[in-house]
């Protein structure tokens, strides 16, 4: 099923390339586990979102093969508080609990039960207007309830061999500190102070005891019975491929060099657990415009899924991140640069639903369609000669937004009155859903000479000579054609020119002062149709009134 699968020209995608090497490495595996997981050591941000919907991605390519597929992501939140962030509130309540796992830290918002849960309910929520719905795991839980006792005692038995697979990394690495004769794959929490500096030893069998060096607590712990024991991530990470048999999951470069991560757990997942280590695709850094290099939550600050979402609807989000490949560094833009990239999206989904021909267009058709289709929030697939479902263009609609101050149901009825709109229920939820991310985006990025407001109140400036010729033209001919659209006016705006000895650049900026209070706007015949003279007599009429 997978190679016939493959030579579908559909599963063009490089996410179907993972897919199809996945299966080939399981070929006999009833169901395909796909991870991806991170620390919630602080705000979980956009770079951070390109590990899951990197998973996301490969995991729709699987089922579209026909396979079950289970989609974990991992909660590291039994890893230990080693930074404060600097937006976070209550940063000497923070201070006190470094050491600590962060699954035990208070949340220093009050609105949920732990540093680690505030961060957690923050990214899940984000993640469902994208259609990204994962099995989710608190490791915490795991270890505390003894779910690992087994991966832990063969890690100790283990211990030399791990040792040896980390110290050669290590020795590759450039002089790194090797670990000595004495060192355990083991690492925790004391039971009575909560920090993690702790000296371990065990018994052969079941039980470790840990000597801590903050409080000098002293304890046994069966590892059956579970408890604030856990294994180091280096160790921890190939042991839960193995537990949870997992057989795809993405790493950023930071674990993809030589001799990193992602190494070491290929050796000790094949020498220590006897599984083999997933398939795997590293991934490059995001970065938001204007910030260089890779974003850190602990720096503070940081975009996160949802700010992208006030701007970005779900599926040109998606549409983003699987336009690029895994290992392409991109940058998340809030700028100008946000027009140019609905409107890439917007000629991808038009291309999408065209017909192929034999031509050589056909390849780029086939390619928009299957990245439209991995974007798709329903996993809907664009069907080829098929009417594309109307877009309001981003760039105007942003013009007729600010036209109706904002206004979605005003702005709404305008595009349905001129025929654009229909009352087909995904158009509407289209619209709306863009007016939205238009109107966030004005608000809150668009650059100030790209903003404008309709004045409230009209004010009267000094007219003589043909500029007040021109504007009492101008008023005779919105009193004259007070329903005429933007073409009926732009044949005004002709004749009015044919009248006048100065050119109509040079009157326009009194009309733009009087309507917006600036020297430019909108194409002139667009701003008034859409106005209509109710609305904008009142504030030209005033300057002509001496």
């Amino acid at each position: 099923m997978a190679d016939a699968s493959a030579r579908d020209p559909h599963l063009n995608h490089w996410a179907d390339q993972a897919a199809a090497k996945t299966l080939r490495a399981h070929p006999d595996a009833k169901t395909i586990a796909v991870a991806a997981g991170i620390t919630p050591s602080g705000q979980v941000h956009i770079g951070n979102f390109r590990e899951v919907i990197t998973v996301d991605l490969v995991a729709r390519a699987l089922r579209d093969r026909g396979v079950e597929v289970r989609f974990i992501y991992s909660w590291d939140d039994f890893d230990v508080l080693r930074k404060v962030p600097k937006d976070a509130p209550q940063q000497d309540m923070l201070t006190t609990c470094l050491g600590c796992s962060i699954a035990d830290v208070p949340d220093p918002w009050c609105e949920h039960d732990s540093y680690a849960s505030h961060h957690i309910e923050s990214f899940e929520s984000s993640l469902a207007p994208l259609g990204i719905a994962p099995e989710f795991i608190r490791q915490h839980r795991q270890y505390r309830a003894g779910a690992y006792a087994e991966g832990i005692r063969k890690a100790l038995a283990a211990t030399a061999t791990i040792r040896d697979i980390l110290n050669a990394a290590r020795t590759s690495g450039g002089g790194r500190t090797l670990l000595a004769d004495d060192w355990l794959p083991l690492a925790g929490f004391c039971d009575d102070c909560g920090k993690d500096d702790l000296k371990f030893s065990w018994d052969g069998e079941w039980t470790v005891h840990y000597d801590c060096t903050n409080c000098q607590h002293a304890h046994d712990v069966d590892l059956r019975k579970g408890g604030n024991l856990k294994l180091p991530w280096r160790v921890d990470w190939p042991m839960r491929w193995a537990f949870e048999k997992v057989a795809f999951e993405p790493g950023g470069k930071d674990h993809s060099s030589a001799g990193g991560s992602y190494d070491t757990a290929k050796d000790i997942v094949a020498q220590v657990y006897d599984w083999s280590a997933p398939q795997y695709v590293g991934y490059d850094f995001v970065s938001s415009k204007g910030q260089g290099g890779k974003l850190s939550s602990s720096k503070g600050g940081v975009v996160t899924v949802a700010d992208c979402l006030e701007v970005y609807e779900p599926e040109v989000l998606r549409w983003l991140f699987a336009s690029y490949r895994p290992n392409t560094e991109f940058a998340i833009s809030f700028d100008l640069d946000v027009i140019k990239l609905y409107e890439d999206y917007d000629r991808a989904f038009r291309l999408a639903h065209e017909a192929d021909d034999g031509g050589r267009k056909d390849k780029k058709r086939q390619v928009a369609r299957r990245t439209m289709h991995l974007s798709s929030i329903e996993h809907r697939r664009a069907e080829p000669g098929a009417t594309a479902p109307w877009l309001a263009g981003f760039r105007h609609l942003s013009v007729i937004l600010q036209i109706f101050d904002g206004d979605i149901a005003g702005t709404r009825a305008h595009y349905e009155a001129s025929g654009e709109l229909t009352d087909d229920p995904e158009a509407q939820r289209r619209f709306d859903q863009r007016a939205r991310c238009v109107w966030a985006w004005i608000e809150q990025y668009a650059p100030e000479d790209f903003r404008y407001r309709i004045r409230d109140e009209a004010v009267t400036r000094a007219v003589e000579g043909e500029h007040r010729q021109a504007l009492e033209r101008l008023v005779e001919i919105l009193e004259t054609n007070p329903e005429a659209d933007d073409a009926g006016l732009g044949a005004h705006f002709k004749t009015l020119a044919g009248e006048l000895t100065m050119p109509l650049k040079e009157f326009y900026p009194l009309v733009y002062d009087l309507l917006l209070g600036r020297d430019r706007g909108p194409k002139l015949s667009s701003l008034l149709a859409t106005m209509g003279a109710a609305r904008a007599l009142p504030l030209l009429r005033p300057s002509l009134a001496g």
